[in-house]
């Protein structure tokens, strides 16, 4: 019963959540201004800006097609084509050469496109009877509905899906038997918060597809999944969080039946109702596909899971088989999975697990005498917070400025980089020693980039350079002396500051619209690795999800990654400070020799008996503030 009222619970949670993320939709981003009807025919293929459609007029076109029409193949930048309300009825096709655009609708209960071909209908066959075709990458979808009205006559396709990098959000699929073709042996597809209605075969296709929190409602006792999954794919269809419904009197429904041999679907904490049936799976009467297809289930629950009746040639996931459903590497390719602005294409969820409290409990287990530091204000210090220093699409990247007010003239600068092994982490870490060190006349910041399960390396290097390009730009209001900037950084944020420090060639930049460069004249580095690949270092898989994989995989990233190895380094002074751990500074003194080669200034402290966070406690913070105040004494002159 306790199991039963956690499942509800959940489940009860998650619709919750999708009810709030459905309202919450805003549609305030329409362009804004007066907006004129624009001529499909003289502008096809020319657009690259926003477009509104709307069927009363107000917009630049009244139909979704014209728009399709207008818009320029291979965009330079990304565009969204915002929709209006309406019943669109057409029938339309994204050519391949359309990419990087987004369909936004208000919402999915009012814009609606739709059409009612069928496949005996004059002939036509399955694959000509959709509603929406699409044959373009990089495209994202939100708020819509698309279906196919034709009703119970056979295959009536509604969205016929093949491109790559595909992104459907907050849309229904309304049809009846082949309602969505999601297809395309090297096509990934991700259907987030979606509503999919349908008979049989109601999802059915090749392609690499991830359903997260939809709701698959059957209407009749049939199949919903017909994969056709190639064998050389490693992922066919994945549902993870969804919900399995039926209309009334529906009572045996299967999960999925083999198109061709080797389909792969797989349902992951999925809530099953009473229609799906105690097997399970169907063989299509073909047995050969028993031996080849891959059908499995992890954490299924509701009427509908019955683990112990399945037939025998499908999968109940292992612990260590559920770790491979990860959403990187079920989107995980040979083609890179970045977007226009370096973005996963997927989207990312942040990761906390590096927060001060959980490495608190951590570390006082071996250091029961430890406190976390924890500085809020200062009544000698100036906080400018949440500045936003880029932009990515709708992405926004922010730092804080902390300047002392008594500052009779412009101080010198410190630019904070946060640890949490590339993946994890905040900036609001290194705020108490930002605030401490703005008491000691310091302009400081703390500097929010993206980690890897948002975008994986180089991204971070060029947000890090990017803010400090935007501090020097608006240096005069924070009374930032620019010529006098050093960075800082702790664990792997201290091998990011590193890299910063000492990279000033294209590679390393990223592009930017500002003029002020990204160099700066000191380093500070707290148990940060300066070689990756290292006979002291023991980076592993933490570091491989940064750096795009193993050092078997990328050894050319793993080097251009590891400042000790570095073809032409900008050799500025360094300070190191670090714990007990060598582990943490692997690199460290062959880099200290070829500093001390060129004649610049190095300085290493180190605490003997200390746990590798040591900047987050009272026990080493004040030292560790005042080693870097006199460092920076020294050096920013």
């Amino acid at each position: 019963m306790e199991v039963m009222m956690k499942r509800f619970m959940k489940s009860a949670f998650f619709y919750l959540v999708f009810l709030l993320l459905i309202i919450g939709n805003s549609f305030s981003q329409v362009p804004s201004g007066e907006i004129k009807p624009l001529d499909s025919e003289a502008l096809k293929g020319k657009v690259e800006h926003d477009i509104l459609v709307a069927q009363d007029g107000s917009g630049h076109f009244k139909t979704v097609g014209e728009a399709l029409d207008a818009i320029r193949v291979y965009l330079p930048k990304p565009l969204t084509v915002y929709i209006k309300p309406g019943i669109y009825q057409e029938k339309l096709t994204i050519l391949g050469p359309v990419t990087n655009v987004t369909f936004l609708g208000e919402s999915p209960e009012n814009t609606i496109i739709t059409y009612d071909d069928f496949a005996a209908k004059d002939n036509m066959g399955t694959f000509e009877t959709y509603t929406l075709k699409v044959l373009g990458n990089s495209l994202t979808f939100k708020n819509l509905s698309i279906q196919n009205t034709a009703g119970p006559v056979g295959q009536a396709v509604a969205l016929h899906a093949e491109g790559d990098r595909l992104v459907f959000e907050n849309c229904r699929f309304i049809g009846d038997q082949d309602t969505m073709f999601a297809s395309g042996e090297n096509s990934r597809q991700l259907y987030k918060n979606c509503y999919i209605e349908g008979t049989t075969d109601f999802i059915f296709g090749s392609a690499t597809a991830l359903f997260e929190n939809c709701t698959i409602h059957s209407k009749s006792d049939s199949y919903i999944t017909a994969a056709s999954t190639p064998e050389w794919v490693e992922y066919g269809y994945v549902f993870k969080n969804c919900r399995l419904t039926a209309a009334e009197g529906v009572t045996k429904v299967y999960l999925g039946r083999p198109w061709r041999d080797f389909a792969k679907t797989v349902f992951i904490n999925t809530e099953m109702g009473a229609h799906i049936v105690p097997e399970g799976w169907h063989n299509w009467n073909r047995e050969k596909a028993e031996q080849t297809v891959f059908y499995a289930e992890s954490g299924s629950f509701g009427a509908g899971a019955n683990a112990n009746s399945r037939i025998e040639w499908s999968h109940q996931l292992s612990a260590d088989e559920l770790k491979s459903y990860s959403t990187d590497l079920i989107f995980s390719g040979k083609t890179t999975d970045a977007d226009y602005f370096g973005n996963r294409w997927f989207g990312y969820r942040k990761d906390s697990s590096f927060n001060l409290q959980d490495a608190w409990k951590k570390d006082v287990k071996n250091f029961p005498q430890i406190k976390p530091i924890v500085i809020l204000s200062s009544e000698s210090v100036t906080e400018s917070k949440g500045l936003v220093y880029k932009k990515l699409g709708g992405r926004e990247l922010k730092l804080d400025v902390f300047s002392p007010i008594q500052a009779e003239s412009p101080r010198p600068g410190i630019v904070m980089i946060h640890g949490g092994g590339w993946k994890s982490g905040d900036k609001e870490l290194q705020i108490p020693m930002a605030i401490a060190l703005a008491e000691k006349g310091y302009v400081t910041s703390v500097v929010e980039y993206r980690l890897s399960p948002e975008a994986q390396y180089p991204a971070a290097i060029h947000d890090v350079k990017e803010a400090i390009r935007w501090l020097k730009v608006h240096g005069n209001e924070f009374g930032l002396d620019t010529t006098l900037l050093a960075i800082s950084g702790s664990s792997a944020g201290g091998q990011i500051a590193a890299l910063v420090g000492m990279t000033n060639s294209r590679a390393y930049e990223g592009s930017t619209e500002l003029t002020a460069s990204s160099a700066v004249q000191a380093i500070i580095d707290m148990d940060g690795v300066l070689a990756f690949h290292h006979p002291e270092s023991a980076e592993g898989q933490v570091a491989s999800e940064w750096l795009g994989g193993t050092y078997e995989q990328k050894p050319e990233v793993w080097d251009a990654a590891s400042p000790l190895y570095l073809e032409a380094p900008e050799m500025i002074p360094i300070l190191f400070i670090n714990s007990q751990y060598p582990r943490f500074h692997a690199g460290r003194d062959e880099l200290i020799v070829k500093l001390t080669e060129k004649g610049v200034y190095s300085e290493v402290h180190a605490f003997p008996d200390s746990p590798h966070p040591f900047w987050l406690y009272d026990t080493w913070f004040n030292t560790t503030v005042e080693i870097m105040a006199d460092f920076l004494e020294n050096t920013l002159k």
